[in-house]
């Protein structure tokens, strides 16, 4: 799925989103991300850097959600997708360029990329949970 530029544009311009994983079973799990990056069009890259849970889930279940929202306009979406964890190769050199863009000693321990499969709009209001 391309992303809309409205989704692309809160997901940049939030400093924070929340991260959702379940594993083999269902168990949900939630962490918030501060490393997260829009690689293209169809695909988010968060960085690793104290995942354990977040990790392990991701390799008995690629079905991950991602949330974010602007507290000031109320505006607010959720992606899902299907999630690969990477520490080494392609993938992870592209993470690890943008984390060193910002803070240029540090590295992340992986990178989560994740293929955005559907956008949802969830403001509150009538168009809250429709499928973008």
């Amino acid at each position: 799925m391309i992303m809309p530029e409205e989704v692309k544009k809160l997901f940049e311009a939030q400093s924070i989103v929340a991260f959702a994983t379940a594993n083999e079973e269902g168990k949900p799990n939630v962490v918030p991300i501060l490393w997260k990056t829009i690689l293209n069009d169809e695909t988010v890259l968060l960085l690793d850097n104290y995942m354990r849970t977040s990790k392990q889930n991701l390799m008995e279940n690629a079905n991950v959600c991602i949330s974010f929202w602007d507290p000031k306009t109320n505006e607010a979406y959720k992606i899902k997708g299907i999630g690969t964890y990477h520490a080494e190769g392609t993938i992870y050199e592209a993470g690890k360029k943008f984390m060193q863009s910002k803070k240029p000693d540090n590295a992340p321990r992986g990178v989560v990329e994740v293929k955005v499969t559907e956008a949802y709009n969830i403001k509150p209001g009538p168009d809250a949970g429709k499928k973008i």
